[in-house]
């Protein structure tokens, strides 16, 4: 395995974990948005309906929010993937062209 391929696997590796993170946190207030808005289905006294929907609604934004924050990784895994793929293969070009001038002589 290349050092540009491990470069570019731990760096996706990284990525790839504050990504999940960020998914899991947005099912876990999507589930609390629909279990409020459940509620607020079943209650008669429109106080509490106002409430669980209010709830609801503010789940519903930190959800929005931690998918809209995992964006922000995967745009950086590219980045580092094409900086690596391009800087890495320039190098190697190079010492590569070292080694085989080097055994010409």
């Amino acid at each position: 395995m290349s050092i540009r391929s491990l470069a570019n696997k731990g760096s996706a590796l990284v990525f790839s974990n504050r990504c999940s993170r960020h998914s899991k946190k947005a099912s876990n207030y999507t589930n609390r948005a629909i279990s409020s808005l459940r509620s607020a289905k079943s209650k008669k006294d429109i106080n509490q309906k106002l409430d669980y929907i209010i709830e609801g609604m503010s789940n519903l934004s930190y959800a929005v929010k931690e998918v809209s924050d995992s964006v922000t990784p995967v745009a950086r895994m590219n980045m580092v993937s094409a900086l690596l793929s391009e800087n890495i293969g320039e190098l190697l070009n190079a010492q590569t062209e070292e080694i085989r001038g080097g055994s010409r002589r």
